[in-house]
């Protein structure tokens, strides 16, 4: 189920999610389990589409007009991507979709509750949330805390042969983050392998990768983003590591959209590491680091 409601004690309360016939959406509680609510409740939130940003809104008008403290987890937070306007003509989306989880607060009443997010696109995510909602917390999950429930993961990224790959400058915090909490763990600082990337603004498609880097013989390359979508980005990368006589080439992304499924890396990676805020289905190519809270 895309949108979760617990109880202060961790019990998942039933809501029943409906759409009218013409395309609006419904959601009801029963009016004795509402009743039966007091204090602070949880809402786990995956929200992958315009409906789901819907329930949630609906859901949240509920439980604040029965006097109820949200909490609320989003482990992919949507149009986090849309981080600023890149071109005459677009949206601020990411503004627009944190003003909207403030509609239904009073302000009156201050800010209260948390809102918890895995690995953001950037800082200007938990800046919006903190200037434009209601939560008086905001906590931002950071890649090396899914990283280290993963043991193959942590593993590689321990072993001396091991290099991280930062696909654009705009992983760099990122990826500078990741070396930082593993090499307490390394006899050698691991080395960070800088990449490149142009790209269209308007269309956003991918115009040419560089890898900064001559020769990588013998060693294992761990790449690490937060978000994978088509994959562009990363089969460019892996080409080039290919390129360079890598030994192995990993991929880890928090955020496994896959909008092109993970065919297409097919021949380039050698394995492939996300987290569980997308629905995945382990396999023989994918392995899911179980983050979500039970």
């Amino acid at each position: 189920m895309a949108i979760q409601l617990l109880d202060a004690a961790r019990n998942e309360i039933p809501v029943k999610f409906t759409q009218f016939s013409g395309g609006e959406r419904h959601v009801q509680i029963d009016e004795t389990t509402l009743g039966s609510l007091s204090g602070k409740v949880l809402v786990r939130a995956h929200m992958a589409s315009s409906h789901d940003v819907m329930d949630y809104l609906l859901l949240e008008n509920i439980l604040l007009t029965q006097g109820l403290t949200v909490d609320l987890e989003v482990p992919y937070f949507p149009y986090a991507r849309q981080d600023r306007i890149c071109a005459v003509g677009q949206a601020f989306s990411l503004d627009v979709m944190t003003k909207l989880l403030n509609i239904n607060a009073d302000k009156k009443a201050g800010k209260q509750g948390k809102i918890t997010v895995w690995d953001c696109h950037s800082e200007v995510t938990t800046a919006l949330l903190a200037a434009n909602t209601s939560f008086s917390e905001v906590v931002n999950v950071s890649s090396v805390d899914i990283i280290a429930k993963s043991e193959a993961l942590s593993a590689l990224l321990k072993d001396e042969k091991t290099v991280l790959v930062c696909p654009d400058k705009g992983a760099k915090a990122r990826t500078q983050m990741v070396a930082d909490a593993f090499n307490r763990e390394r006899k050698q600082p691991i080395t960070i392998v800088q990449c490149d990337k142009k790209r269209d603004p308007v269309t956003g498609k991918i115009l040419g990768t560089h890898v900064h880097a001559t020769d990588l013989s013998g060693l294992t390359a761990v790449i690490t983003d937060d978000i994978c979508d088509g994959g562009a980005t990363f089969i460019g990368i892996a080409k080039e590591l290919r390129r360079l006589n890598c030994t192995k080439v990993v991929l880890y992304v928090t955020h496994g959209i896959f909008s092109k499924g993970i065919e297409v890396f097919d021949g380039l990676l050698d394995q492939l590491f996300t987290s569980d805020s997308f629905p995945q289905q382990p396999t023989d190519k994918i392995s899911v680091i179980a983050f979500a809270a039970k």
